[in-house]
């Protein structure tokens, strides 16, 4: 029985450890989140975007080029760059993650699975 308490405390004690080293990691995970930028440039090379963090457009870059695509043509250039940029933010955000927290952290599925239902 004593072996049993003896592996039980160690076992908590492991646990507790875990659970303040990952706490130390979330403050990284922030600061590397609260960092991060996605970019994207349209394969004409007509325009550029930036979406911050939250994927808030931030930077918008147009050539005369794009322009000449009219409104309608512009609107869809900078809707799909945008989405290019968001996808690469997220992108850039799970490496982030899986980098800080380790590959095996549970937060990590969630998070791919949000993506993946985010690429549908």
């Amino acid at each position: 029985m004593f072996d049993d308490a003896d592996a039980a405390i160690a076992k908590v004690q492991d646990d507790v450890r875990r659970a303040q080293q990952r706490a130390e990691r979330m403050g990284e995970l922030q600061q590397a989140t609260s960092a991060a930028r996605g970019t994207a440039i349209s394969s004409g090379r007509e325009l550029a975007v930036q979406v911050d963090h939250s994927g808030w457009l931030t930077e918008l870059r147009l050539t005369d080029a794009a322009m000449r695509r009219g409104p309608a043509g512009v609107a869809r250039l900078i809707l799909d760059t945008a989405r290019l940029a968001r996808r690469d933010l997220e992108q850039k955000l799970l490496a982030a993650a899986s980098t800080i927290l380790g590959e095996d952290d549970p937060a990590l599925d969630g998070l791919r699975a949000q993506l993946e239902r985010a690429d549908r």
